[in-house]
């Protein structure tokens, strides 16, 4: 008879950057507290998961009405490289669209 044995390995597709966005409606204030974290990874976690959203206009237009482009703002100060680089993807997904590029934001 055949035995189960679980392993403690993550598979092998499994990308460990990568946080789950299962927060629905709150998946952008959810990734705005997570982008103020002292955790490297979880900053890092944050803002990959930022690059996927933002290329939807209204994920964009959410994310500059909860205030994100400031948490942004600072992490371009990051002592992290990884995290610089990402802010400025981010930032540069959200310039590439209209909503981005709109001057009447309500949280400025």
């Amino acid at each position: 008879m055949a035995h189960s044995q679980n392993s403690l390995e993550l598979p092998i597709n499994i990308n460990a950057t990568q946080i789950t966005t299962a927060y629905g409606h709150r998946a952008l204030p959810k990734l705005k507290e997570e982008l103020q974290s002292e955790d490297l990874q979880t900053r890092q976690k944050a803002l990959m998961a930022l690059c996927d959203l933002m290329h939807d206009p209204e994920c964009i237009y959410k994310a500059m009405n909860i205030g994100c482009m400031e948490n942004l703002k600072a992490l371009l100060k990051d002592s992290n490289s990884m995290v610089r680089i990402k802010t400025t993807e981010v930032l540069h997904i959200t310039a590439s669209h209209s909503v981005g590029r709109s001057s009447d934001r309500k949280g400025e």
